[in-house]
């Protein structure tokens, strides 16, 4: 599905095949131990990198395949995403109310590696952040992929998000957060964005908010980008944060 997308909830047992090579992250639990096993041995080898490399081109594809299935229940959507050059890491977070440990994972290619070797903080903190708040995330992992994009800054599915270009470390945290609060609006509440906007991008945009103003200090900005507008209103001083907040609703 490309965009956003309304469907009722139900349960998928999928079957991908792939050459071996390809690092896989994707919607439920995967079944496959010795890829399971692969992955983490790849998040070893990514944790122990120093400097990464620049290139982006693709190796070649291995002769061998491999067929991995991923089973979840109680989900409205499927995704998964592959790339020969994804590195991989590995992460847990600690739900606050139940100490459910749930698996985080990170995959992304040298293009913004800088950045993205803190995601596994990202995602340990909008995953405790929202089940603190919101509700106790449900599901075994939540994986971030990294990797292009026609549209918009990420675009979330069930248990996994993609990630396009953020530019700086504060603005991948802040797409993180918004792409993996979607588990909870749309994702658990199960909402139709189409008909009830706000039901979605509108709260999950104050917990987003609150995010960020709870992790971040107050740092100055202008609506919608534009300083003769923050002026005009008298905004100029306010967080920019709270500013994304006034830019909303001028936009109506």
């Amino acid at each position: 599905t490309i965009g956003e997308f309304y469907s009722e909830f139900g349960s998928f047992d999928v079957s991908i095949t792939v050459p071996k090579n390809y690092v896989v992250g994707a919607t439920g639990v995967l079944q496959n131990a010795e890829e399971l096993e692969w992955l983490s041995q790849k998040a070893a080898e990514t944790a122990e990198i120093e400097e990464y490399g620049t290139s982006v081109d693709f190796p070649a594809s291995a002769t061998d395949t491999k067929t991995l299935r991923y089973k979840q229940d109680k989900i409205h959507d499927f995704a998964w995403f592959a790339d020969k050059r994804f590195h991989v890491l590995k992460g847990s977070v600690t739900l606050p109310k139940s100490d459910k440990k749930v698996t985080t994972w990170a995959m992304y290619t040298n293009e913004e590696s800088d950045l993205w070797s803190n995601s596994l903080e990202y995602l340990h903190d909008a995953t405790y952040a929202y089940s603190l708040w919101v509700g106790e995330y449900p599901f075994e992992h939540v994986t971030a992929v990294q990797s292009s994009l026609s549209a918009g800054a990420g675009m979330e599915y069930p248990m996994i998000t993609v990630i396009g270009p953020s530019g700086t470390a504060q603005m991948l945290d802040n797409v993180v957060c918004h792409e993996v609060g979607h588990n909870w609006f749309y994702g658990i509440l199960g909402s139709n964005e189409r008909s009830y906007p706000w039901m979605d991008e509108g709260i999950n945009s104050f917990y987003e908010t609150r995010y960020m103003t709870s992790k971040y200090p107050p740092s100055s900005g202008s609506v919608l980008g534009n300083e003769k507008m923050a002026k005009f209103f008298d905004v100029g001083n306010l967080d920019k944060f709270r500013i994304n907040e006034l830019s909303a609703q001028l936009t109506e």
